[in-house]
């Protein structure tokens, strides 16, 4: 499939990965399922908004990556856990596997001009 920008790749990887990590944690047993919880949280977070949130450089850089949704969402978590589901928590842990420094604008994630897309992981 050709894809217009490496976000719009990384939009479909992400969506991809997290319908397959879902029906996965569906299937497992419920024990397993409560223990897996705030992962799969997590990843449905990150899923959602990422896309959003990334500038081309940081979508190639991810898509380097084995698994992006699992990479970003294993460091939103070490982070910050999920009772702060915040956007900077998001672009903090980009910087940090995209190898660049943490610090960003805050004003600049805000005033970025892109399409919002809703995916059909979000409520």
């Amino acid at each position: 499939m050709e894809y217009q920008s490496a976000i719009e790749e990384l939009a479909q990887v992400l969506a991809n990965r997290f319908a397959r990590l879902a029906r996965g944690w569906e299937a497992s047993t419920p024990g397993k399922r409560q223990d897996d919880l705030e992962n799969i949280l997590a990843a449905r977070n990150v899923a959602a908004k990422l896309q959003d949130l990334v500038t081309e450089s940081d979508a190639v850089a991810l898509l380097a990556l084995e698994d992006p949704l699992k990479a970003v969402a294993d460091q939103w978590l070490k982070l910050t856990g999920l009772d702060r589901p915040q956007d900077e928590a998001l672009i903090r842990c980009v910087r940090i596997l995209c190898g660049d420094t943490p610090q960003r604008d805050s004003q600049q994630a805000g005033t970025k001009k892109k399409p919002h897309r809703r995916s059909s992981m979000t409520r």
